[in-house]
């Protein structure tokens, strides 16, 4: 990825101020390119989440302009993420298809990985819940590989899934308190 295109995606204010890694390996590894192509393309996969976002962009636009620029933006950073993951996985030796693969079988990504939902309250607890579930992944994987390029990679991205679940609290906040409240009662995010 170039620097140039990096530095376009941590300018926006959705994004943190910090560059992201190059992607890079120690070596070919095809169980690490697995573990990723669930964090790239599996139901719980940034593919997952630009096409949740972005629909829910598109569903809240003209009734709530603020989430859904939030949703946006965040949608094209999960696109950069994409790209990272992507470009890691060449890197491991593996094709960066939409799909997973466990026990020698491919599953392809699919729409109905995306929750849609029906209004404000349901599409923002899901994506809370979404960007829970990518961090904790996330950390998983961390844990499963051994490569000091790619366990960059993975922190670099938790910190703006991190970011990410902040933004998207603070809009429950703001525009669903009793969704804020119930997550705040049931706080298990490292966030306060």
């Amino acid at each position: 990825m170039a620097g140039k295109e990096s530095e376009e995606h941590t300018s926006r204010w959705c994004a943190l101020p910090e560059p992201y890694p190059e992607p890079n390996v120690v070596r070919p590894n095809l169980f690490y390119a697995q573990l990723l192509l669930e964090d790239y393309a599996g139901s719980i996969s940034e593919m997952t989440a630009i096409n949740q976002y972005f629909h829910h962009y598109l569903a809240l636009e003209g009734e709530y302009g603020e989430v859904a620029e939030i949703e946006e933006c965040i949608a094209i950073i999960e696109m950069l993420h994409l790209e990272l993951l992507g470009e890691t996985i060449l890197l491991l030796g593996v094709d960066p298809k939409y799909r997973t693969i466990t026990d020698n079988k491919q599953t392809f990504w699919d729409a109905s990985n995306v929750f849609y939902g029906t209004g404000l309250y349901d599409r923002l607890a899901a994506d809370i819940a979404a960007e829970k579930q990518a961090i904790k992944k996330y950390r998983m994987h961390q844990q499963l590989i051994d490569d000091k390029y790619i366990r960059n990679l993975l922190e670099r991205i938790i910190k703006d899934e991190q970011h990410h679940l902040k933004l998207f609290m603070q809009a429950a906040s703001r525009f669903c308190p009793d969704l804020f409240r119930s997550i705040e009662d049931n706080r298990e995010d490292g966030l306060g």
